[in-house]
């Protein structure tokens, strides 16, 4: 009796110990993957700010191209403050602005300046890609 106690604790062990490394997996592999030319993408949570004027708002879910896996470990410990710094950003924007591809393509400087300014580091060795998974102004 006590050799099956003992089997099905080991068994059951081995099941959890194996559920929580597949899924730290399965996260890890959500919320950042491998980009072009070797950087790391860090997906971000989505945004949904009130634009200039309180008529209309915008929802964008935002991604960072890492230039190297250290940047993803600066940017997870200053989520706060970039997320803060993104929100004012988008928020004191007017749809006009950011409509246009033209518009579009600025405010992706912007929002790459911006954490970049957070995590003290350059286009070349901090983020140096932003991109846009969805855009919607209403």
């Amino acid at each position: 009796m006590k050799k099956i106690k003992t089997s099905i604790v080991t068994a059951f062990s081995i099941i959890l110990i194996s559920l929580a490394l597949t899924s730290g997996q399965s996260y890890a592999s959500e919320s950042a993957g491998k980009g072009e030319g070797g950087g790391l993408y860090i997906k971000l949570d989505a945004f949904t700010v009130n634009l200039q004027g309180l008529f209309q708002y915008l929802q964008v879910s935002i991604t960072l191209m890492a230039a190297n896996p250290f940047v993803g470990e600066d940017v997870k410990a200053n989520m706060p403050i970039i997320r803060h710094e993104l929100i004012l950003l988008l928020s004191s924007k007017e749809a006009g602005q950011i409509s246009t591809f033209e518009g579009k393509q600025a405010l992706l400087q912007e929002v790459r300046h911006a954490v970049n300014k957070v995590i003290h580091s350059t286009d070349k060795q901090g983020i140096s890609n932003t991109l846009f998974e969805s855009f919607i102004i209403q």
